[in-house]
C-alpha cells in the first residue's frame, strides 16, 4: 500500500498550487481530489469514500486517483492535479518542502510496515557484506534500509540496488538474481512462501531512529481557501482509522477493496495489525513539549530524513526546524480533540 519515493530529483523553486480538485460540481458539494495507494493494505482513504456514513461527513465529493510513489504523488499535487495526498512517506514530503513545494502535514496516519527479507545463503548480517540489497530507489523503504545499515556497522559493506517498483524487486528475489531486499508488507508475505526469511522489519528499525510514517499532506493554499474540509477529512480519516483497528474493521474494509486492487480477503488480511498513530500519540507527532511543531516528533523525524536526502544529493541542504515546522498544521487534530469532528 505505501510506496514512498523521494521528490528529490523535482527542479527546485516554488510553483504556485491552485485549489484543482476543488471546483465546484456544485457550490454546497465540491469535489475534492485525494491521491492514494493502492495494495493489500486498505488506507484510510479507501474507508471514508467506501463507507457513505463516513464519506457523507465530509461536505466535498471525494475522488481517489491512484499514485505508484511519493514522488509521483508530490510531483502531481505540486503541479495542481489534486490538492491531498493520504500516505505520503517522510522522503518525498520532506524533499519538496526543501525544493520549494508549498505542502502541509495536517495528520500523520501510520508508521510503515516493511521488512528486510533475505534468502537461505544469508545466515548472519555478515553474509550481506558485499550482496546487493533492492530498494526502492530514493523511498522511506530506502530511507529505513540505510539506517539499519548504518546501525548495524554495514554502511559502505553493502549495496542498496535501487528498483523503479517494488514488483520488479520481488521478481529479482524470486528468480535469485537477489539474496535479500528491503520491501513493504505485502510483497514480503509473498516472499515467505518462496523460502524468505524476514531478519528486521520497520518497527525494529523504527526503534534505532528511522522511522517511516505516512501522512495526509494537503497544499497549503487549499487548506487557506477551505479550512473546513480539511477539518472534516482529519475527523474521518482519523475515524477510519479507529474502525480499521476495531471489531468490525472487515464491514468497513470490505468495500474499501475495490480502490485497493486486491480482493476484500487479502485486504482485510493485510490491514489487520497495521501500525496506524494511534490517538493516544497523535499530538506527540504534531506538537512539541513547547507547544510548537517545530519540537515534533515529525519534526525530528523530518531532520533526520533531510540527512538522508542529502547525502543521497537529493536536496541541496537540509531544511531547518523553523521551516519544518511551518509545514506542520496541528490545529485540525487538536480541534477534532476538543468537539471540532460532531
Amino acid at each position: 500500500m505505501r510506496t514512498r519515493v523521494l521528490i528529490g530529483m523535482l527542479a527546485a523553486g516554488s510553483v504556485a498550487l491552485s485549489a484543482c480538485g476543488s471546483s465546484a460540481s456544485d457550490k454546497s458539494h465540491p469535489t475534492l481530489k485525494v491521491a492514494y495507494f493502492q495494495g493489500a493494505v486498505a488506507g484510510p482513504d479507501a474507508v471514508v469514500v467506501a463507507n457513505p456514513s463516513l464519506a457523507s461527513a465530509v461536505q466535498a465529493k471525494i475522488e481517489l486517483h491512484p499514485v505508484d510513489s511519493g514522488v509521483a504523488g508530490i510531483a502531481q499535487l505540486r503541479a495542481g492535479a489534486f490538492p491531498v495526498i493520504s500516505g505520503v512517506g517522510n522522503p518525498p514530503f520532506v524533499g519538496a518542502v526543501a525544493n520549494g513545494t508549498d505542502v502541509t502535514a495536517v495528520y500523520v496516519e501510520s508508521l510503515d510496515q516493511a521488512g528486510l527479507v533475505v534468502s537461505d545463503k544469508i545466515k548472519t548480517n555478515a553474509d550481506l557484506v558485499g550482496k546487493k540489497v533492492g530498494v526502492l530507489v530514493g523511498s522511506t523503504l530506502d530511507f529505513e534500509f540505510k539506517g539499519w545499515a548504518k546501525s548495524n556497522g554495514l554502511e559502505g559493506k553493502v549495496e542498496a540496488a535501487g528498483f523503479a517498483s517494488e514488483a520488479a524487486e520481488d521478481a529479482a528475489f524470486k528468480s535469485g538474481r537477489l539474496d535479500a531486499v528491503y520491501i513493504s508488507q505485502s510483497f514480503l508475505l509473498d516472499l515467505l512462501k518462496h523460502n524468505g526469511r524476514v531478519v528486521a522489519t520497520a518497527a525494529d528499525i523504527a526503534k534505532l531512529g528511522y522511522a517511516a510514517v505516512n501522512i495526509l499532506a494537503v497544499s497549503t493554499p487549499y487548506i487557506k481557501s477551505n479550512p473546513a474540509i480539511v477539518q472534516q477529512l482529519v475527523c474521518q480519516v482519523s475515524k477510519a482509522q479507529s474502525l480499521e483497528a476495531g471489531p468490525d474493521a472487515p464491514a468497513y474494509i470490505t468495500p474499501a477493496a475495490k480502490f485497493l486492487g486486491v480482493a476484500a480477503a487479502d485486504a482485510i488480511a493485510g490491514t489487520k495489525g497495521y501500525p496506524f498513530i494511534p490517538d493516544s500519540e497523535e499530538l506527540a507527532w504534531l506538537k512539541g513539549p513547547d507547544g510548537t511543531t517545530k519540537t515534533s516528533r515529525l519534526a525530528q523525524n523530518f531532520t533526520l530524513t533531510g540527512q538522508f536526502l542529502l547525502a543521497q544529493g537529493r536536496v541541496k541542504s537540509v531544511p531547518g526546524v523553523d521551516e519544518l515546522g511551518r509545514h506542520i498544521d496541528a490545529t485540525f487534530w487538536e480541534k477534532a480533540q476538543s468537539g471540532g469532528c460532531k
